[in-house]
């Protein structure tokens, strides 16, 4: 984990996953959630989150009170640590252990340029647009918080049930396991939510982005 990062957040099917240095300063960490929720406020409003520090999973009980209270700013409530089978070791345990019940997230903090190709087993978030020409394929979810006007597939292992989510969805192409999509033609209205695209009764099909 990079040293200038406290908070590293990672989406999955069961929600969101707070990945905590386990030599951190708690006003950085209280900071850099707060930046990095704000970012995604619309994205991840209401989603269930586990936190993880130093690789162990931790109860909602560990967790100080004042990063309960920038989880409920957000609208969100930290659920408790998937099962851990005790090992007989002290309580911190491996991140690859840890992490093993959840989906891989790859996280791009960058814009993606026409030419620029990512494959990804799992989910892929980017905190950037993607332009035309950039193609995305995951067997994840996508998530975009920015443009999408590249390529995007998701569910390519023939997931039907994976979504592409942006805050405008304007791609090029976009397809979802088998199904596939384009752009329609001319100007689309800008949206004033988040938008996600799914597979409904065998077709692609666009809608604003409602958290659960």
């Amino acid at each position: 984990m990079p040293d200038a990062e406290s908070v590293i957040l990672k989406g999955d099917r069961r929600g969101v996953v707070i990945n905590l240095r386990d030599t951190i300063n708690p006003e950085s960490v209280i900071h850099e959630l707060k930046r990095k929720l704000s970012a995604a406020r619309n994205l991840l409003s209401g989603a269930p989150v586990r936190v993880v520090l130093g690789g162990r999973g931790l109860e909602p009980e560990e967790c100080p009170k004042e990063f309960l209270e920038v989880l409920a700013e957000f609208d969100l409530k930290i659920m408790p640590p998937l099962s851990q089978a005790p090992t007989g070791r002290d309580s911190w345990s491996s991140s690859a252990e840890t992490m093993k019940p959840y989906e891989p997230a790859l996280l791009l903090k960058r814009t993606l340029r026409s030419g620029q190709r990512i494959d990804f087993d799992g989910n892929v978030v980017v905190v950037g647009d993607v332009n035309p020409g950039a193609v995305i394929t995951c067997t994840g979810d996508i998530v975009v918080i920015g443009t999408l006007r590249g390529v995007a597939h998701a569910g390519a292992g023939g997931n039907t049930k994976a979504q592409v989510v942006a805050f405008r969805l304007e791609p090029t192409q976009l397809r979802i396991a088998s199904v596939i999509s384009r752009a329609p033609d001319g100007e689309s209205p800008h949206p004033s939510a988040p938008e996600v695209a799914l597979i409904k009764d065998g077709a692609i099909h666009i809608q604003t982005y409602a958290p659960k």
